[in-house]
C-alpha cells in the first residue's frame, strides 16, 4: 500500500529531526495509522530531547530570559524545583567522546541529571541532589568521575564543582563558578584533579587582582629577585617547609638534610629576599608572592 500524504510528511519531519532516512510499508489504512501515530511520537520525543539540551546549555550561559525560564522548563519537562551542584568536567582530549559516554552511563536522564558539552574539553554535568547531600557526597561524586573516566575512557580529567544551587535561575551562577574553579586550579593547584569552587581559598582572591597591581606587590616584596628565578634546591626546600606547616625538624628529615643544612637555607633564603619564613609573616607573604607570580605567567601566556 502506497504511503499517504500524512505519512510521507511525518517521514520527513522524523528524517529532519534525526538525520536518518526511514522507509515504512504498511498493508492496510489501519497499519498505516498506527504506524503514522509512533512516527509521531518519536518525532516529538527527539524533538524535546534537542530542545532540552540546547535550554540546558543556554540556561548556563545566562541566554534565557528569566521572564521565559520556567515556562519554558515545565514545557520541557525540567524540574524548576530542586538542588542541583554544577559539576565541569575537563578532558584531555578534544571532543573526548569516550569520556561524554563514561558520564551519559554513570548518570541518566533518569536520575534527573544532565550532562551538555559545552566546549571543545568541557563537559558539564548538572546533578540532582537529595535533601541529605551534602558537600561531602559532591566530592565523592567528583572523584568517582575521575576515577571511572581514567579506568573506563583510558582519558584523564579535571573536575570541579560549584556551590549548591537551590533555583533553576541559580545554574548559570553555578557554571560560573565550576569553570572558574577549573582555570583557577591550573594557575594555583596544578596537582589536584578536583578543585571545589568553595574551596579555592586565596587563590580566588588573586586571580581577580589587576596586573599592575600584582606588579607593584612584587617590586616592594623582592625588587629584581623574583621567586621563579631561584634554584631547584631552594625552590624545594620552600616547598617542603610549607608542607610541614614551617616545621624545621620534619622537614629537614624529609628532605635527608642536618638540621643545621636546612637553617642555613633558610638564612639564605632571608638573605637574599629579606624574608624570613621561619616567621608566619613572612611565610605568608612569600607564599601569596608565589601565587602571584605564577598568576602572572598566567595572564602573560594568555596575552
Amino acid at each position: 500500500m502506497e504511503n499517504s500524504p500524512e505519512m510521507q510528511k511525518a517521514l520527513k519531519d522524523l528524517e529532519r529531526v534525526t538525520g536518518i532516512t526511514f522507509q515504512v510499508g504498511a498493508d492496510s489504512e489501519a497499519e498505516q495509522a498506527e504506524v503514522l501515530n509512533q512516527i509521531q511520537l518519536l518525532t516529538n520525543a527527539y524533538r524535546e530531547k534537542y530542545n532540552k539540551s540546547n535550554f540546558i546549555q543556554n540556561l548556563l550561559l545566562d541566554q534565557v530570559p528569566q521572564a521565559e525560564m520556567y515556562g519554558r522548563a515545565r514545557k520541557l519537562h525540567v524540574d524548576t524545583e530542586g538542588r542541583r551542584v554544577i559539576f565541569a568536567v575537563e578532558t584531555k582530549y578534544e571532543q573526548d567522546t569516550a569520556a561524554l559516554e563514561t558520564l551519559q552511563h554513570l548518570f541518566t536522564p533518569q536520575t534527573k541529571d544532565y550532562i551538555v558539552q559545552v566546549g571543545e574539553k568541557l563537559l558539564i554535568l548538572i546533578k540532582h541532589l537529595r535533601d541529605k547531600d551534602t558537600y561531602e557526597e559532591m566530592e565523592d561524586v567528583a572523584n568517582m568521575i575521575v576515577d571511572m573516566v581514567n579506568a573506563e575512557a583510558m582519558s584523564q580529567v579535571r573536575v570541579s564543582y560549584s556551590t549548591i544551587c537551590n533555583e533553576l535561575k541559580d545554574l548559570s551562577r553555578g557554571y560560573k563558578e565550576a569553570k572558574l574553579a577549573i582555570e583557577v586550579g591550573h594557575i594555583f593547584y596544578a596537582e589536584r584533579t578536583v578543585i571545589p569552587y568553595g574551596q579555592l581559598g586565596i587563590g580566588r582572591l588573586i586571580y581577580q587582582l589587576p596586573i599592575p597591581l600584582c606588579k607593584m606587590f612584587m617590586q616592594e616584596v623582592f625588587g629584581e629577585q623574583l621567586p621563579d628565578t631561584f634554584d631547584e634546591e631552594t625552590i624545594v626546600t620552600i616547598n617542603k617547609f610549607f608542607e610541614n606547616n614551617l616545621n624545621i625538624s620534619e622537614t629537614a628529615r624529609q628532605l635527608y638534610v642536618h638540621r643545621n643544612t636546612l637553617v642555613y637555607r633558610l638564612e639564605k633564603l632571608e638573605k637574599d629576599t629579606g624574608l624570613d619564613i621561619r616567621k608566619f609573616d613572612d611565610a605568608l607573604t612569600f607564599k601569596i608572592a608565589t601565587m602571584v607570580v605564577n598568576y602572572m605567567k598566567f595572564r602573560n601566556e594568555r596575552g
